[in-house]
């Protein structure tokens, strides 16, 4: 009977999340950043803000054996304006690593593991790069040495 309770509330609980839109890993700071982008669509004419439970990445990314997270706000909707997170440049895309955030604007993104380095790969608009949009760019970013590195091309 217990592991029956048990199973029904874990079960509870992960559809309350999945509702809600609440991650049991995140952090404080990725928390903060989903009720700053929640105030950020409410001051537009009283917009609702919703999101998929697919937000927060959680992934070791410099391999420390600390889960870092990545909070894409391609999943965000603003009930009250449509290009409030995302526009023809792309949407926005925060990195949280070490409490150290790196915020970027970016059409897509992808995680490469290279030998024993793990990298983020980012497609840009050409108007991060001094290049015509229709081009646009790439930015590899990885973190070394307590740091973020990146090469933009």
């Amino acid at each position: 009977m217990k592991t029956i309770v048990r199973l029904l509330l874990g079960s509870t609980a992960v559809l309350l999340a999945t509702l809600f839109g609440t991650v049991a890993q995140a952090s404080e700071l990725s928390d903060q950043m989903i009720r700053d982008a929640r105030q950020s669509c409410a001051a537009n004419q009283d917009g609702q803000l919703g999101y998929q439970p697919g937000t927060i990445r959680v992934i070791d990314l410099n391999r420390d054996g600390i889960e870092d997270e990545i909070v894409d706000e391609s999943t965000y909707s603003c009930t009250s304006s449509a290009s409030q997170f995302c526009d023809a440049t792309g949407c926005g895309l925060k990195v949280i690593v070490n409490s150290q955030v790196l915020e970027r604007h970016v059409r897509q993104w992808q995680i490469i593991d290279w030998d024993s380095d793990r990298m983020l790969l980012l497609s840009l608009h050409g108007s991060y790069c001094g290049t015509q949009a229709t081009h646009g760019c790439y930015e590899a970013i990885t973190w070394v040495e307590g740091g973020f590195r990146s090469v933009r091309r």
